[in-house]
């Protein structure tokens, strides 16, 4: 991984992310999506049935086969790993909740996500140039999420934004907090 996904990974921002990725592209509500903190990095992904059964997806802790079938879909083209996933080298798994107090990244895509329009390209944009400030050791950890949390509390939402309009927030977030840390 890069350095901007650590840090994104670190503060669970990259799970908000992708709560809001899953809620637009299978039209779910929010309710209905679950983010669970999985420290050994086996499971991928797992749907929980109408009948209260779940199907997981297991793999070694690697994006190169998630990737693929992104890139691939619907097919599904062979791929060779460095190594084959064995699910005995892993007798144990562990799942947590996210506590939001210590990770409010996260609370706050789940709020920018529920906000809607405009507001997860603040929160994207906001987390982005937010995470690059600390990168060049201009701001603290800690201030990441701060500086999220401001910009979406100063943001007018855009009702049904274009394009056009995602990529002016993006633009004016990402040179308003670097000028302002000049």
């Amino acid at each position: 991984m890069g350095a901007k996904i650590t840090i994104d990974s670190s503060t669970l921002a990259n799970k908000g992310l992708e709560v809001i990725e899953a809620k637009t592209l299978f039209n779910l509500s929010y309710d209905q999506i679950k983010v669970v903190v999985h420290p050994q990095s086996i499971i991928h992904s797992a749907v929980t049935f109408i009948d209260g059964n779940t199907i997981a997806q297991l793999g070694e802790p690697d994006m190169t086969v998630p990737i693929q079938y992104a890139l691939d879909y619907p097919n599904k083209s062979p791929i060779k790993m460095k190594k084959d996933f064995n699910i005995f080298d892993y007798p144990e798994l562990s799942f947590e909740k996210p506590d939001l107090e210590k990770f409010p990244a996260l609370k706050l895509a789940f709020q920018a996500g529920i906000s809607g329009h405009s507001m997860p390209a603040v929160f994207n944009s906001a987390n982005e140039a937010a995470v690059a400030l600390f990168l060049n050791e201009e701001i603290s950890y800690l201030e990441i999420s701060r500086i999220i949390e401001k910009e979406m509390e100063s943001h007018t939402i855009i009702q049904n934004p274009q394009l056009e309009d995602i990529l002016s927030i993006h633009s004016k977030l990402l040179n308003k907090l670097k000028t302002s840390r000049v």
